[in-house]
């Protein structure tokens, strides 16, 4: 419309124009809409995609410590069992398990109750190689250890034993995430 009044206005004053007047949408001509999109209309592609991208790198960067804690926890099969023990020299459950997440960037408490607060519960259906497996007595945690995958727990388990993968032996367990 402005450029059709302005040629209407060049002719009148005795110049030669040439006005070319191309449709435009009233979308394009609009102003740019708000950050909000409005009722029924999708985000922009741009920022599903984006939060998508945020999605798989921040499970990828949990796969890969994940990864890393049971390399760190299967290179340990086989050191012996020693009550308060927190090296390499000897283990006992949370000792073993503050170890092996210390070694790859995790700090954890030092007993298994303190652990299982500290953790995010998670159900057992969710549980992944990585996350920590609490026995539990009541509203206490006697024993933890490394889930395995497949109903299976890396764990150092009791005086005269080593480091080693086992059957989860009772349900009465809780599932608890440390790895983000």
């Amino acid at each position: 419309m402005a450029l059709l009044s302005r040629a209407r206005g060049m002719a009148l004053a005795g110049a030669t124009a040439f006005a070319v007047v191309i449709p435009v949408s009233p979308m394009v001509a609009a102003p740019a809409a708000s950050a909000v999109p409005a009722a029924g209309i999708a985000a922009p592609t741009s920022a599903v995609a984006a939060v998508a991208a945020a999605d798989r790198k921040k499970k990828t960067s949990r796969q890969v410590r994940a990864r890393k804690v049971m390399r760190t926890g299967a290179a340990l099969k086989g050191v012996p069992y020693r009550y308060g023990g927190s090296t390499p020299r000897g283990f006992d459950c949370s000792g073993f398990t503050s170890y092996v997440l210390r070694k790859n960037g995790v700090s954890v408490p030092r007993t298994a109750t303190a652990q299982m607060y500290k953790a995010k519960r998670i159900s057992r259906a969710k549980a992944k190689r990585g996350d920590l497996v609490f026995f539990r007595s009541g509203s206490r945690a006697y024993h933890v250890g490394i889930y395995a995958g497949k109903n299976r727990v890396l764990h150092s388990p009791r005086p005269g034993q080593r480091v080693h993968t086992a059957r989860i032996w009772t349900s009465n367990v809780t599932f608890g995430r440390v790895l983000h």
